[in-house]
């Protein structure tokens, strides 16, 4: 006996915690997003929106890692959303999108599953002889401008998703394999309203040394429209 109480007390204070943790997160009114293997919850961003009697607030991914899952807290200065709605991505990902009208009625949870998109190469060139002897990359962000629309944001900017960095050579070419965005199934519904945007930067210590601007008939100001397909060598002119 006295070999098992030690084991006992263990499991009755491990019910106890388990229990405490589950009263905390009931009253903090959190959303729990699971991400589906093999897919790492780091590696999924989360744009979302809430609404109560705060109004509507947008927010990037501040959302948590736990155990395989976001968690999103829906509490906004002490008052409860009533809506939540989500942009999920993941690097190669169909968008997930999710939308709950009523929280009290929902169980607060929603699932992302990467369904991979097939990918489109985009090559480009940057002028690199002001920048002799730095090693340089391409940042490349996805500007999700169909998300206002979604969350019912009448002003105001949602932030971009991070498509990653590619190096670039000596002599200025670089090259990205991209989701074909156009041919994720939200293509014809919500997100045809998107835009690349990318930035030149300095791989020694990460900062970013310009905005590179497009010369190619897809271009939209410094911006690049999403298409399948981008043909040929597009040159870029960076705007420091």
């Amino acid at each position: 006996m006295r070999l098992r109480r030690p084991w006992v007390l263990t499991v009755l204070i491990a019910s106890l915690l388990t229990c405490i943790v589950g009263q905390e997160r009931a009253h903090e009114k959190l959303f729990t997003i699971s991400i589906a293997p093999p897919t790492s919850a780091k590696d999924v961003q989360v744009r979302y929106a809430l609404t109560g009697e705060f109004g509507l607030i947008s927010s990037s991914t501040t959302a948590t890692d736990d155990g395989g899952a976001l968690v999103i807290r829906t509490v906004v200065e002490s008052k409860p959303a009533t809506t939540f709605k989500a942009i999920a991505y993941a690097p190669g990902c169909q968008f997930v999108v999710m939308s709950v009208g009523d929280l009290s009625s929902s169980n607060r949870h929603g699932q992302f599953e990467c369904q991979k998109l097939p990918t489109t190469l985009l090559q480009g060139r940057v002028p690199t002889s002001s920048l002799t002897g730095k090693d340089l990359q391409v940042e490349a962000l996805y500007v999700c401008d169909w998300a206002a629309h979604f969350f019912g944001i009448q002003d105001g900017a949602i932030s971009p998703f991070s498509l990653g960095k590619v190096t670039v050579a000596t002599d200025g070419l670089f090259a990205f394999e991209l989701p074909d965005f156009a041919g994720d199934p939200l293509w014809s519904t919500y997100s045809n309203d998107a835009t690349l945007i990318f930035y030149l930067v300095d791989a020694g210590n990460g900062q970013r040394i310009g905005t590179l601007t497009p010369s190619a008939s897809l271009s939209h100001g410094s911006r690049l429209k999403v298409a399948s397909s981008y043909d040929g060598e597009i040159q870029f002119t960076v705007q420091q």
